[in-house]
C-alpha cells in the first residue's frame, strides 16, 4: 500500500538548521494559531511572541534579498 510522503524532506528533518519559512508561510503559521482565540495565556502569548519573531525575521531576509 503506498504511503502518503512525508511534508518534510528527511534532509531537512535531519539537518540541523532546518529550512527558515519564507513570510507567507510565517504568516500562515501566525494566522493558523491566532485565529479565533479571546483569550491567551501566558504560555500561549509567548508562543505568539514566537511566530510573530519568525515572521519578522522571514519578511526582512526578502527584503534584503529583492534588494
Amino acid at each position: 500500500m503506498p504511503t502518503s510522503p512525508d511534508p518534510v524532506p528527511e534532509s531537512a528533518a535531519l539537518s540541523p538548521n532546518p529550512p527558515l519559512p519564507s513570510a507567507a508561510e510565517a504568516n500562515a503559521a501566525l494566522r493558523a494559531f491566532a485565529s479565533g482565540r479571546t483569550s491567551w495565556t501566558p504560555s500561549a502569548l509567548a508562543e505568539l511572541d514566537r511566530l510573530r519573531s519568525t515572521w519578522q525575521a522571514a519578511v526582512r531576509r526578502e527584503i534584503v534579498r529583492a534588494a
